[in-house]
């Protein structure tokens, strides 16, 4: 077993995009007492959410361990991934330990890496992106206001959706000229954020990617990308192949 890190409440507050029926196999209570939800996926055993009529782990509090196997009508399952948002509203958890049949803490990086991807699933103000990881997952940082800067490592290719909404503090962000796709939401409302630069790399931004970033007073598009520019420094992302304007911020000239 390898003790990861200690949660801050505001980690992992992913309840605003659920989908609406998330539902669970089967239960059972784990060795530190609380109980966690279960699905069966190709004969393992994924912890997942409750479900959001009665949101789950709401009350989860303390140190949890997760089992390495869990027992469900006489099988025995070996618990090998944690879901997406299976960790929903867990404010009062102050730490979690996580078997190695799950995945691994990678060099110390206070993050939870889904080992059979590289992708990483959930992250703190203490994460370090590791140069294994090539994609940031939906949520990993979702409302993690404490996290002032990041710097994404150049082996990412993929930002996901939501995966820094809401950091409040993040002040400072490096993209790696590998990203290829910034998710939708990927940044709503870091209003920390003041300055911006899209590597040529980067083909694809999500609808409201950067929304509600209020502080921002600079934008740069590297040049040489082939999809996106920021003309005489407008301080602006300009679609090319349409000359549509799709981010501004305060200092943008039209």
């Amino acid at each position: 077993m390898k003790h990861f890190f200690t949660f801050l409440s505001v980690v992992v507050l992913f309840a605003v995009y659920i989908p609406s029926a998330m539902a669970y196999d089967f239960s059972s209570v784990a060795p530190s007492g609380q109980t966690l939800y279960y699905n069966i996926v190709d004969g393992k055993a994924e912890v997942t959410y409750q479900n959001t009529a009665s949101p789950g782990y709401t009350n989860l509090t303390g140190s949890l361990t997760i089992p390495s196997s869990v027992t469900y009508n006489g099988t025995t399952y070996s618990v090998t991934s944690i879901g997406f948002v299976a960790f929903t509203n867990c404010s009062g958890l102050t730490s979690v330990t996580i078997p190695n049949s799950v995945t691994s803490s990678r060099n110390n990086c206070n993050a939870i890496i889904e080992s059979s991807t590289n992708t990483l699933i959930l992250g703190c103000v203490n994460t370090v992106i590791p140069n294994s990881v090539t994609s940031i997952g939906y949520y990993a940082f979702y409302d993690c206001s404490g996290l002032t800067s990041v710097t994404i490592p150049n082996s990412v290719t993929s930002i996901g959706y939501s995966a820094f909404e809401r950091c409040t503090g993040l002040t400072s962000v490096t993209i790696g000229n590998s990203v290829t796709s910034i998710g939708s939401y990927a940044f709503r409302n870091c209003s920390g954020l003041t300055s911006v630069t899209i590597p040529n790399s980067v083909t694809s931004i999500g609808e409201y990617a950067f929304r509600g970033c209020s502080g921002l007073e600079s934008i740069v598009v590297d040049a040489g990308n082939s999809v996106y520019d920021s003309r005489n420094n407008c301080n602006a992302i300009i679609e090319s192949s349409t000359n549509t304007l799709i981010l501004g911020c305060v200092n943008t000239v039209i």
